[in-house]
């Protein structure tokens, strides 16, 4: 008789649990989709930049002159793209996350 009452009461969705599950499961949506954009973001200008073009998604654009040349910042959702042309660092590209500094001639 015991085990019936525990089924029962098992088998019983609460109201609670239906809210609480629905509005898991919009989050996680919406978790999913903003995480399926900023990586569509990121590959999408670490593309362009790695062939030598604009990047598409640039919050922000610096120039920092120097003695020996120029260094160009662009700050995009999360990360940061450096184009030296300077003639203690030579020329390249370097692609990282935010919170990576621009190289300094040691």
């Amino acid at each position: 008789m015991e085990e019936k009452d525990e089924v029962m009461e098992n088998e019983k969705p609460t109201k609670k649990k239906k809210k609480k599950s629905i509005v898991a499961t919009i989050f996680n949506i919406i978790f999913w989709v903003a995480f399926l954009i900023v990586s569509a973001i990121w590959v999408t200008d670490y593309y362009k930049v790695s062939n030598e073009e604009e990047p598409i998604f640039c919050l922000s654009n610096k120039t920092h002159t120097f003695d020996d040349g120029t260094v160009e910042e662009c700050s995009g959702l999360g990360y940061k793209i450096y184009k030296y042309n300077r003639s203690s660092l030579g020329t390249g590209i370097q692609f990282g996350p935010f919170f990576v500094k621009m190289r300094q001639p040691e």
